[in-house]
């Protein structure tokens, strides 16, 4: 476990620290250099799929047979979203695609489709250049929306959403980064108020999905 990774001054999106190649990790937190109130979270939601348990047998040798993610679309509220893989730098962070339009996906974690593991794809809320951005739209999605992701080799998985939860930006929980388990689908981006002086903000909205 490691202490929560500060920013630099710089202009320019922040980064989620996951604390690189620690599958359970305990605390990450998406911050960006927006200087602005991010918008309240909606209220906590449905019931949690556990990212534990015995997934499929095999599950863990079929996972490298899926294809990565290339584009997340939510009817009605995102659409055919580019998905970037991201991984972890020396420092314990996961460096996000600079445009809050385009998402990273923990390329350590599920494939869509995978019979096990959590399948996290994570975005900004805004940037100080472009402004709000696709992923705002996490705080208006309702329980029981349809999240398709479309795979390198054309395929298409569609997960429903089944919870939502807030939580402290160094809080997120760890076993969101894990290849092991139940296999489900993790939406994260930034909410809550923006620290100007750290450049963060002050709360993670997560919605679950499990495949439909």
């Amino acid at each position: 476990m490691g202490g929560l990774l500060r920013l630099t001054t710089e202009p320019g999106p922040g980064r989620l620290p996951v604390w690189a190649g620690v599958a359970g990790a305990a605390s990450a937190a998406l911050a960006l250099l927006l200087p602005a109130a991010g918008p309240t979270a909606p209220p906590d939601a449905g019931t949690v799929p556990s990212g534990r348990g015995t997934a499929a047998p095999a599950a863990a040798a079929a996972a490298a047979a899926h294809s990565p993610p290339v584009t997340l679309t939510v009817p009605g509220h995102v659409d055919r979203l580019p998905i970037d893989p991201v991984g972890g730098t020396d420092d314990g962070a996961l460096d996000l695609p600079a445009s809050p339009s385009r998402l990273g996906w923990w390329a350590l974690g599920a494939r869509p489709g995978a019979a096990a593991g959590t399948l996290l794809l994570a975005g900004h809320l805004d940037s100080a250049e472009e402004g709000p951005g696709p992923f705002e739209a996490l705080h208006s999605l309702p329980i029981g929306a349809l999240a398709q992701v479309a795979a390198a080799d054309g395929g298409r998985h569609t997960y429903r959403i089944v919870a939502r939860r807030t939580y402290r930006a160094s809080a997120l929980p760890g076993d969101l980064f894990s290849a092991q388990g139940r296999p489900r689908l993790v939406l994260v981006t930034c909410a809550g108020a923006f620290d100007r002086e750290e450049r963060t903000y002050a709360e993670n909205l997560v919605l679950y999905g499990v495949p439909a």
